[in-house]
């Protein structure tokens, strides 16, 4: 064999090892082969066991016998009573900590069917890393025409310098397998974003999310959003909306995105959201929930709620390939998109 197709068989091997151990990593595998190798065939040998000390020789017995000791009178005495003892009680001059106080409770709400909407923050920092309070303090973004010009204007040649960094991204091994890095499309305009989980097959293909006929299908309910005027004086359409993914590169298989996938690339979305300054954002999705929402559920569970991500409103609905598989879960979709146009006018 020729020093050049060994060299490229030797590339070609760390390669695959490289990309095998990304993947264990990510599944959280990467501890538990670390600790058998600590005990393979490769790690030092163990010490052996100190032989045990021979016992020493029994005394030689007496001539005389020793009497027996009254063991029945012992046997008999009462056992001394167990006593616990308390923790002595702090100084004075140490105060109590204070009680925590009672949580608020949560305002009850009907939406225009009559349901209960139930509006709740993460009652502890999630994924987002937002607490329930940091969020009640931070203002929620604007919606005046005025203001969303200046942030779509000032948002414009940020996004363009993420999404070039996106397509260069080599952080996990998805980009060896994929056609195209997929950073989003569209703007600040309207202050409205659309999260879904990864790209698929058209969106590798093309290097847009959402062009395939789930995205169709999302165009088509925005279009109907500015159809029936459901927000006032914004236009909605796919140029004045954000639309983008948890993951930027198409997971293998169309699988779920590995813990480690999800690590490496969404910042690149944390930062497009913190230029964006949505007012509100639509989780398209369970994964796009979980990151977002900082709460576990499942999405029944989780729609009819308004979280908050800082300064935006976040709602929580079916994903359109869902929708696809189920057309009953059109109609709950569009109960959502009139939530989301509600919170959107709503302080």
């Amino acid at each position: 064999m020729k020093p050049a197709d060994l060299r490229d068989e030797a590339v070609d091997l760390a390669r695959r090892l490289r990309r095998k151990l990304e993947r264990e990593r990510a599944q959280g595998l990467g501890d538990l082969a670390a600790r058998a190798a600590a005990h393979g065939p490769g790690s030092p040998p163990r010490p052996a066991p100190r032989p045990a000390a021979a016992p020493a020789p029994a005394p030689p017995a007496a001539t005389t016998p020793a009497p027996a000791a009254p063991r029945a009178a012992a046997s008999q005495a009462p056992a001394p009573p167990l006593v616990r003892e308390r923790p002595a009680p702090p100084p004075a001059s140490v105060a109590a900590p204070a009680a925590a106080p009672p949580r608020a409770p949560t305002a009850i709400e009907t939406d225009l069917f009559g349901r209960p909407v139930v509006r709740v923050a993460p009652a502890a920092p999630g994924a987002a890393g937002i607490s329930a309070a940091d969020s009640a303090a931070v203002p929620l973004h604007p919606w005046g025409a005025e203001a969303r010009a200046a942030i779509a204007a000032a948002a414009e040649p940020v996004l363009a310098t993420i999404a070039e960094e996106v397509r260069a991204c080599q952080k996990c091994g998805l980009w060896e397998s994929r056609s195209k890095a997929v950073p989003g499309v569209g703007g600040a305009r309207s202050g409205l974003v659309f999260i879904g989980e990864a790209p698929g097959a058209d969106e590798d293909r093309l290097g847009e999310p959402f062009v395939g006929r789930a995205g169709q299908l999302l165009d088509k309910i925005i279009q109907a959003m500015n159809d029936a005027a459901l927000i006032p004086g914004v236009p909605l359409s796919r140029a004045t909306v954000f639309i983008g993914n948890i993951i930027h590169c198409r997971p293998p298989e169309n699988r779920v995105p590995l813990p480690f996938e999800v690590e490496q690339s969404s910042p690149y979305l944390r930062r497009q959201l913190e230029a964006l300054k949505p007012r509100v954002i639509c989780c398209l999705g369970k994964t796009a929930a979980d990151f977002l929402v900082g709460a576990r559920g499942s999405l029944a569970s989780l729609r009819g709620r308004v979280y908050r991500y800082g300064g935006a409103k976040v709602i929580v609905t079916y994903h359109p390939a869902a929708c696809l598989r189920n057309p009953e879960y059109k109609r709950p979709v569009w109960e959502d998109m009139q939530l989301l146009a509600r919170e959107y006018l709503s302080e």
